[in-house]
């Protein structure tokens, strides 16, 4: 085999039970290097094994994926401007902490939005306004699952459309997908387990509030976006969380992505251009050269908090997937940054 050492490495992990399972894959736009499935879809309440096939919850690539890529398909169509302040697009915005900001700092995490808070502890209509007044100031780059959050909204203000509709039909349309779409999945069969119950969530949410009313999940999570906000505020469909895909679809999209197929190469172009203010560096929907050292400097990826990444490095055409469902049974914090690296 190809990637022995690669292969070694995967096969230790689930072995060594640091992770369940995992689905790899790597290639560029027309060749394919390396694909692979190992260990468990899930061990409890029984085992099952993974498969090349296992639908993943994508997290956080969610964000790029779905939400970057349809906000540049409005502003490619010259429905939406990205440098144009929250407050014009929204009326929700006026008179809020966050009406002078754009949407390009809200893709590029440089809006001031604080990276978490937990939504549904704020009555359901007043959720945006309420966001939008957590904004500062500062414009140094904070990574916010909220600002996100908050870009899903105008997708579905700008279009008329659920989010994920307008995904499904205006971004992905053309593609042929069969699993990479917002759940919750029909057959929860075929997608790999996360957590059993929410109790990360209910940790982190008690911190800024009542949290009894909550009718938190107890079982194990298997075909339901796994993150806090998108399922509890949002039904599912979030800018943030809520995307689900096998490895095999996910790639499909990467090559479209890469290709010019999802926007037009002068959008992509302007995608990628760094928004480095302070901090890390972002650009419109990616972090950029991630895996300093391992990439060239072009290169861009994201990752998810259930476990999985997507990196690209556009010089190469170079494409590299990992899936797995580290959450499972419970969140361990920090277990794929290394893993990730690794691979």
């Amino acid at each position: 085999m190809r990637f022995k050492e690669l292969d070694r490495y995967l096969r230790g992990c689930v072995d060594a039970l640091t992770i369940p399972g995992c689905v790899c894959w790597a290639g560029d736009l027309s060749t394919l290097f390396f694909y692979e499935s190992y260990g468990r879809a899930q061990i409890v309440p029984r085992e099952e094994a993974m498969t090349k096939e296992t639908v993943f919850d994508l997290a956080s690539l969610t964000k790029p994926v779905a939400t970057a890529s349809s906000i540049m398909l409005l502003h490619e169509r010259q429905r939406l401007d990205i440098d144009a302040e929250l407050q014009h697009v929204m009326p929700v915005f006026e008179d809020t902490a966050a009406a002078r900001k754009t949407i390009r700092q809200l893709l590029a995490h440089t809006s001031g939005l604080p990276a978490w808070y937990p939504l549904y502890l704020v009555p359901k209509q007043t959720r945006l306004q309420y966001l939008a007044n957590l904004a500062v100031g500062r414009e140094e780059t904070v990574y916010s699952c909220l600002g996100y959050i908050l870009l899903g909204k105008m997708i579905e203000h700008v279009t008329g459309k659920r989010m994920d509709i307008f995904f499904s039909e205006d971004v992905v349309g053309g593609l042929a997908l069969h699993t990479l779409g917002f759940g919750p999945v029909a057959d929860r069969d075929a997608v790999a387990a996360t957590e059993q119950g929410n109790e990360h969530e209910q940790e982190m949410a008690r911190k800024h509030g009542d949290v009894s009313h909550i009718a938190w999940r107890k079982y194990t999570i298997r075909g339901k976006v796994h993150d806090g906000n998108a399922h509890y505020a949002f039904s599912g469909v979030a800018g943030n969380a809520g995307l689900f895909s096998n490895a095999t679809d996910l790639v499909t999209f990467l090559r479209a992505y890469l290709a010019g197929k999802i926007v037009k190469p002068r959008t992509f172009t302007l995608m990628l251009k760094a928004h480095p203010p302070s901090g890390e560096t972002r650009n419109l929907g990616w972090h950029v050269n991630p895996y300093p050292g391992l990439l060239s400097p072009l290169s861009f990826g994201h990752t998810g908090f259930t476990g999985t990444m997507a990196v690209i490095d556009p010089q190469t055409n170079l494409i590299i997937v990992l899936l797995a469902n580290a959450v499972h049974p419970t969140v361990r914090i920090g277990l794929m940054k290394p893993i990730r690296q690794e691979v």
